[in-house]
């Protein structure tokens, strides 16, 4: 019998990769946080007037300043914008990733990992009595539609891949062992043949299921039932050939964010390499695995049972490491939204402010509040316009670049670009026009007598 792997385990390769999205948004923010708001801080440290001619020099290189605060604010809003967009992107493949297909219905399917255990036990005969006997009590627990087992259950972590083939036609597929009854209660349909039968499960069996990935791929132009297929042929064991009963759909079995590939099914000697048990029902997940651990106490109270979970949960599992990484990044991307906001909003009120009296006139000379309005207002939007052009361009190139790395950058995808740029742009709207709708409403008086 296979050993049994850990459930649950994440493909190390798409959790480097999204460490290495979050890093990436982590060193954002903290640019955005650090650099960006602290040398503001640090350049006002160093300013010191102390005389009417250091207040005159001062007041000369205002204009110089004033550029240098815009040119903060126009990178601080591009940092942003690659953060929000990247962030989004990847946010948005991730929860089409969590809609998926995975083949099967993960709703109404609840697994055990039962591994025989004690001194009877130890022969593939007493191995499959066990299992037998588990079985004939689970289906016929109240609620249970049906059940049945497999040596390598998807999304466990366990995958039993192999070499298949039909003549000179050769492919790599996942090969699983299942009983009577498992891809009907996975529901798995069938789309051509019969299913497995308690005769097909004797070690004499020669029948399989395989599903429309393999039969696609070997008999192209043919019906696969019927046809002989070699699972594992080696030069050791060259005649392993078998009778293609029938033909399923195809399932995930490792990964949601992996395609699906060719799958074969055996019968042969199911219940004496099972590992799994899967039980299809309507109950209540806590409640059916508490009718299951009972039944198998029933039939052997020194039998333990290492895990049952709903199929969801798996699927769950597995991208579990996903989704704690999306939830800090998109974290991180609402705080650099944040930062790029308030600095946008606090240079503009700086620089209103020292347009008090500039205000004041214009308005003492006719224009109106809301002109004053949409002149601070543009005035103040053009810097983030500035940032906003070179972080969607410079993000574009990032995404076309690192799109084969990261998994999710979606190049082509300019609706959501479209919106996630919208959403800082917007952002940055207000943050520029809170300052305005303020200085339109200086009075022009006090503007006047104000030093």
């Amino acid at each position: 019998m296979p050993a049994v792997a850990p459930v649950s385990i994440p493909r190390l390769a798409a959790a480097r990769a999204d460490w290495q999205v979050f890093a990436f948004a982590l060193t954002i923010a903290l640019l955005n946080g650090v650099l960006f708001g602290m040398m503001p801080a640090l350049r006002s440290g160093r300013t010191s007037a102390t005389s009417a001619q250091d207040l005159r020099a001062h007041a000369g290189i205002a204009g110089g300043q004033d550029r240098i605060r815009g040119a903060l604010v126009t990178v601080e809003v591009a940092l942003a914008v690659s953060l929000v967009v990247i962030g989004g992107q990847l946010l948005a493949s991730f929860v089409g990733l969590l809609r998926t297909d995975p083949g099967f219905d993960a709703k109404h399917v609840l697994a055990s990992v039962i591994i025989p255990a004690g001194d009877r036990y130890h022969t593939p005969e007493q191995h499959g009595l066990l299992f037998r006997r588990i079985l004939d009590a689970v289906r016929v627990l109240p609620g249970v539609q049906s059940a049945g087992t497999i040596d390598a259950l998807p999304f466990s972590g366990e995958n039993h891949g192999g070499l298949i083939g039909g003549g000179t036609q050769q492919a790599a597929a996942e090969v699983d062992v299942v009983s009577a009854g498992y891809l009907q209660t996975m529901g798995v349909r069938l789309t051509e043949g019969r299913w497995f039968g308690d005769d097909d499960m004797k070690e004499s069996g020669d029948g399989v299921i395989v599903n429309n990935i393999a039969a696609n791929h070997l008999w192209p132009e043919a019906s696969a039932v019927g046809k002989r297929i070699c699972v594992d042929c080696s030069p050791e064991n060259p005649n392993n050939w078998k009778r293609v009963v029938g033909v399923v759909t195809s399932i995930r079995h490792a990964a949601m964010d992996e395609p699906q590939g060719a799958s074969v099914y055996l019968a042969a000697s199911a219940l004496e390499n099972a590992a799994f048990l899967v039980v299809k029902s309507d109950r209540p997940t806590a409640e059916m695995e508490r009718a299951i651990r009972e039944s198998i106490a029933q039939v052997d109270p020194n039998q333990p049972v290492f895990l049952s979970v709903g199929m969801q949960t798996l699927i769950g599992d597995s991208l579990a490491d996903r989704r704690f990484i999306m939830g800090l990044l998109a974290v991180t991307g609402c705080l650099a939204l944040a930062m790029a906001a308030a600095g946008v909003y606090g240079v503009a009120t700086y620089v209103t402010s020292r347009r008090t009296q500039e205000i004041g006139v214009r308005m003492a000379l006719g224009a109106t509040r809301s002109e004053v309005e949409a002149l601070i207002f543009r005035q103040g939007f053009l810097s983030a316009a500035m940032g906003l052009g070179i972080g969607l361009g410079s993000t574009l190139v990032l995404m076309r670049l690192a799109g084969g790395v990261l998994p999710g950058l979606n190049y082509g995808n300019f609706g959501h670009i479209g919106i996630e740029v919208g959403f800082v742009s917007l952002t940055a709207a207000i943050a520029c026009w809170l300052p305005a709708r303020r200085a339109a409403k200086i009075d022009p008086m006090s503007a006047l007598r104000q030093e």
